[in-house]
């Protein structure tokens, strides 16, 4: 059978398991108390016949007792229920008490009491009898014996035994309740650590490949979970070298994009005709998206090595967002301005600071207003600004552009891929792939809106407020 839930299975199994050995343990016990109880009730039935042979006569010729309805009524009021008694001969000549009562199948051996149940005037009764040899006084047949019989109603002791069955079922469904409840918290104690692993897994960056920690795994888990290590560490490594070779390509590729643009340049000084110009314009135009589109390569490939790196660290600077916002316009404020572009920086007086690298904030702060500055006419205003509200740091970039299309901001940010409006522009598809590798490993989420009145684009990245 699958075992579609370790946890299902589990109760299964051991709540019946629980639930068919306290019946089993009832019953038993239930024997054995009524086995129990009739041994104790029969012990006073046994000492009534004693008693009733202590007090028996025979020195008339006849049977004669003395205070016997006296001691039948002590009986009754020790035993609680109604008592009967007889003492006859063998033969039924003489005879004292109740009559009639009736006698055990088969013929009685002298001198040992048996207990028997039996009806008498239409009630249950508890009988002991006991045969005793005649002492010759007895005017009967020669091999008359004595037959003493004491016998007590069941209905008391039927609702004893019914009382005290009833107290140990309360028991038993209170140590089985108790009993399901450790069950059922012990289930959920044990599988807590693979719905911790599940968690651990489930939310962790998709490129982050580090072995999963064993250390509070149950034993039994473990060997899953060193064979989903050895599985990830195979995967790992198979990345590392097609990345390897990706880096490798991307260097090399620098050195000959970097001659061939430069015989280019110096081709087009020499270029005589119209024709001759268009051909090698064209041709510089492709070398230069080429270029950018290796840099933008090796940007990533720095940032996975980064992301490595800090997952090995487990730690962050510290940054803050204000001066990093400052740095990068000042760097690009030259390029917006030969485009007749307004770059604006709106930060607050006092620095915002948040967990992470400054390089890779700088890079990805950089990628979008590169991507404003590049898209954006001539004349549009960009403004980097940086606030924070309750426990969140926003950093954002602005534009009064031409903006993006609702499903062109729903996929942004993955690789290769370009909006509609950027397809008719150079350009490599990376710049946000980088921005939202960067905001990954920072804990951060990049996220992209239109601006005031449908015009523009919003691009901002919310940090959590550092905690001192």
């Amino acid at each position: 059978m699958a075992l579609s839930s370790l946890r299902r299975t589990l109760l299964v199994m051991l709540i019946p398991a629980a639930l068919l050995t306290s019946a089993v343990s009832l019953f038993i016990s239930s024997m054995t108390l009524k086995d129990q109880v009739n041994a104790a009730f029969d012990r006073a039935l046994a000492g009534a016949l004693k008693s009733m042979s202590a007090n028996l006569m025979t020195i008339s010729g006849g049977l004669a007792m003395e205070q016997s309805y006296y001691m039948m009524e002590f009986m009754e009021y020790t035993i609680s229920s109604q008592v009967y008694f007889r003492v006859a001969t063998e033969d039924g000549l003489s005879e004292i008490g109740f009559t009639g009562m009736p006698l055990p199948p088969g013929r009685l051996v002298s001198n040992q009491p048996v207990f028997y149940d039996a009806h008498y005037l239409g009630e249950p009764l508890r009988i002991a009898a006991v045969a005793l040899e005649s002492d010759g006084r007895l005017q009967t047949y020669q091999d008359s014996r004595v037959l003493i019989q004491a016998g007590e109603n069941l209905s008391e002791r039927d609702e004893f035994i019914r009382k005290v069955i009833i107290q140990n079922l309360i028991q038993d469904v209170a140590v089985l309740s108790l009993f399901t409840v450790l069950i059922l918290v012990g289930t959920l104690l044990a599988l807590r650590p693979l719905r911790k692993l599940s968690a651990e897994v489930r939310y962790r960056s998709p490129d982050n490949l580090e072995p999963i920690s064993e250390a509070s795994l149950p034993r039994e888990v473990r060997p899953l979970v060193q064979t989903i290590n050895l599985h990830m560490d195979r995967y790992a490594r198979k990345s590392r070298e097609q990345q390897q070779f990706l880096d490798d390509a991307s260097h090399q590729l620098k050195t000959p994009l970097a001659v061939l643009l430069t015989q280019v340049d110096f081709a087009l000084t020499l270029a005589k005709t119209e024709e001759m110009k268009e051909v090698l314009e064209a041709i510089q135009s492709r070398l230069n998206n080429t270029a950018q589109m290796t840099h933008q390569m090796v940007a990533l490939s720095r940032v996975r090595d980064a992301a490595d790196q800090l997952r090995s660290r487990a730690a962050l600077g510290t940054v803050d967002l204000c001066q990093q916002a400052g740095l990068v316009v000042d760097e690009l404020w030259s390029l917006a301005r030969s485009r007749r572009q307004d770059l604006g920086l709106d930060v607050p007086s006092k620095p915002v600071r948040v967990a992470g690298e400054a390089w890779l904030l700088q890079q990805a702060l950089s990628n979008i207003v590169s991507n404003a500055i590049k898209y954006c006419p001539r004349g549009a205003r960009i403004t980097v600004s940086v606030r924070q509200e309750g426990g969140m740091c926003y950093l954002q970039v602005e534009d009064d552009g031409p903006g993006m299309s609702a499903d062109d901001m729903a996929k942004a940010g993955h690789r290769f891929r370009r909006g509609e409006a950027g397809k008719a522009l150079q350009g490599s598809g990376l710049g946000l792939a980088i921005v939202q590798a960067i905001a990954q490993i920072h804990g951060a989420r990049m996220s992209l809106q239109a601006g005031p009145q449908q015009r523009g684009l919003i691009v901002r990245l919310a940090f959590e407020t550092l905690k001192h």
